[in-house]
Formats: structure tokens, C-alpha cells, sequence
């Protein structure tokens, strides 16, 4: 018994990283690179579009709720664009830190990404920012991943980091910000993968009838869809199971209907996980979730408990020209 116990507490447990963050981390490579790299359990609590003020404001629902053993907070470049002061960020992550602690969750504090030179005057104003969180993680003791200086670095190299906005990044950007995080978490012997080994995500639905709306005729879709899109983002979402580009399935359209059947075994409680444009599921006629209000891109940026009958059970969801779902047992991903 002795033994057992002692090789229990040998192994290492599983880290668990929630990150939190705007677009940069809502697309979802970044964590699946860490994932990758480090075998960590990354966890996505990206949103398009979101500012230090926006993500204080959802910690409690889609950070806390995630059980993460660390969080890693890349936060910067919409609030640079929008003009927001020093100050006034500070304000917001140092807010956001002091919640953290009243859980004692340790923090990683990504350096803003870089911009182009179109934004170059913004990029000057990130200065203070990064002053900023740099004061910040020296006075908590928290890691820091030097994002801006390695990506500074690799475009004075020569690399191809930013998307033709001069804010996105290309997958090369983000092995450069994967590689500022290994650093982070005193890994910098492992290596940043040159490609992504992608699958489909858990408990995807895969099987789809699908129309237009108002008036389409319905058509077979199975996900991960065979047609590889022609951006490589869109193609790394579309092997994890997204459904993009409907139109080309479904027919030209803005809103699209579909139904699939879910079998189960026995009566169970699920998780029904959203992602991409999404805007309701019904489970066998009674309407389950329907969207307030732009959440994000990421699977599970909804999950929404559930429970399937035994046999058969109808699925509705309406969406725009991209969406995702899945069905897990448990909300631990």
C-alpha cells in the first residue's frame, strides 16, 4: 500500500490552464499548441473583440467555473485600439488578479501580441502597457510570457507573424507567442510543434440534415466536412469538427436550420457545448439555449447541462454560416 501511495504522489498532476483572452486566443491555437507541447489541459476562455474591462467582468462565468490551476491572461491590443488608458488597464487586470487570488489561482501574464505598421502608433502606446504587467508580475510573483519582445525579435528576422489586418496572426505568429509561454512555465526545453495533429473534438454531432433558411431544401451534412477551407485557420477549425461555409452545403443563406439524432443509451445528464455562430439548440421540441449576445468563437464557449432520454433524441439548432456542437458527459475540458 506503502508503494502505491508513494507512486501516486509521484506522478505529476495534469496542469490545467485556462486561458483568457480576445481573438488572439478565442481562435483557440495558441491553446491547442500548448496542449500539444506541454500535454496540459488547456482550456478556452477567449472572446472575439474583448477589452481588460469586458474580460473582469466574466470571470465568474467563464473562467472560475473551469477549476483552472492557472490562468493565462492575454489582454491589450483592443484596448490600445480603442484608446484605452494606461491607467485604466492597469485598473482592469490588476482587478482581475486580486479576484484570482481570492482563490489562490496563480496567474501567467502574456506581453501584448505585436501590430503592423498601420498600427503603429498604437503599438508605441503598448509600451506602457507591458511596463505595466511587468510591475504587476514582479510584485505577485507571477510568470511572464515576453509575447511582444520575441515576436519583435522574429519580425526583425524576418517571419511572416501578422494576417494582411496587421492584428491576426499567422500560425507562425503563434508559434512564436506558444514558445514566450513554454518559457512561462520554466519548459524551455520543449519544443513548439511545427503543425498542429488536429481530430475532432469529443462528442462532436456529425451527422446533419441542413437548409436554409427561409425555404432551402435540406441536405446531408457530415462533420468534420471533406472540403478543406482555403484560409489555414478556417481549416484547423474545420478538422476539429466546425461547420464552415454552410452556404456551400446548404445553399446560398445567411441562417441555416438543421436536425441530427443523438442515440443514448440510458437517460443521462450531458453537457451541450456551443461554438462559432450558433444561435439555439432544441432538444426533443423544448428549446434548450438560445443566444443573448456574442460569446465568442471556441467550443464550450456555452455549456448548457442537458439530459437525453433513452434512444432516440432530436437535435435542432439554428446558426449563421459557421457552428459547432458537441455533447460530452462531463464539463471538464
Amino acid at each position: 500500500m506503502r508503494a502505491a501511495l508513494l507512486l501516486v504522489f509521484l506522478v505529476p498532476q495534469e496542469e490545467r490552464i485556462v486561458f483568457l483572452g480576445d481573438s488572439i486566443t478565442d481562435g483557440h491555437t495558441l491553446p491547442l499548441l500548448i496542449r500539444q507541447a506541454a500535454g496540459a489541459v488547456c482550456i478556452n476562455a477567449g472572446v472575439a473583440g474583448d477589452t481588460a474591462a469586458g474580460m473582469r467582468k466574466r470571470l465568474e462565468r467563464d473562467v472560475l467555473p473551469r477549476r483552472p490551476g492557472r490562468v493565462a491572461l492575454s489582454v491589450g491590443i483592443n484596448d490600445v485600439l480603442r484608446n484605452v488608458s494606461a491607467a485604466d488597464y492597469e485598473a482592469d487586470v490588476a482587478a482581475i488578479s486580486d479576484r484570482l487570488k481570492r482563490d489562490r489561482i496563480p496567474m501567467i501574464l502574456l506581453t501584448p501580441t505585436i501590430l503592423g505598421p498601420k498600427h503603429a502608433d498604437a503599438e508605441k502606446r503598448l509600451a506602457e502597457y507591458i511596463e505595466r504587467l511587468r510591475r504587476l508580475a514582479s510584485k505577485e510573483g507571477y510568470a511572464l510570457a515576453e509575447v511582444h519582445a520575441r515576436m519583435r525579435d522574429a519580425r526583425a528576422a524576418g517571419r511572416e507573424l501578422l494576417e494582411s489586418d496587421q492584428v491576426h496572426l499567422t500560425f507562425e505568429g503563434y508559434r512564436v507567442m506558444a514558445r514566450a509561454v513554454l518559457d512561462a512555465l520554466g519548459r524551455p526545453e520543449q519544443a513548439v510543434p511545427d503543425s498542429l495533429a488536429l481530430e475532432p473534438a469529443a462528442g462532436l454531432v456529425r451527422e446533419w440534415r441542413i437548409r436554409a433558411l427561409p425555404d432551402g431544401e435540406p441536405k446531408a451534412l457530415t462533420l468534420p466536412q471533406s472540403r478543406p477551407a482555403a484560409h489555414w485557420w478556417f481549416d484547423q477549425e474545420r478538422r476539429r469538427g466546425f461547420a464552415i461555409e454552410l452556404e456551400k452545403d446548404a445553399g446560398p443563406g445567411k441562417r441555416f436550420h438543421a436536425t441530427a439524432t443523438v442515440e443514448s443509451k440510458d437517460a443521462r445528464d450531458v453537457f451541450f457545448n456551443t461554438g462559432a455562430d450558433l444561435a439555439s439548440v432544441t432538444l426533443n421540441g423544448k428549446l434548450l439555449w438560445k443566444s443573448e449576445g456574442w460569446t465568442g468563437w471556441h467550443a464550450g464557449k456555452e455549456r448548457i447541462a442537458a439530459r437525453l432520454s433513452a434512444g432516440a433524441n432530436t437535435v435542432e439548432i439554428e446558426s449563421g454560416g459557421t457552428f459547432f456542437l458537441s455533447i460530452t458527459d462531463e464539463n471538464n475540458w
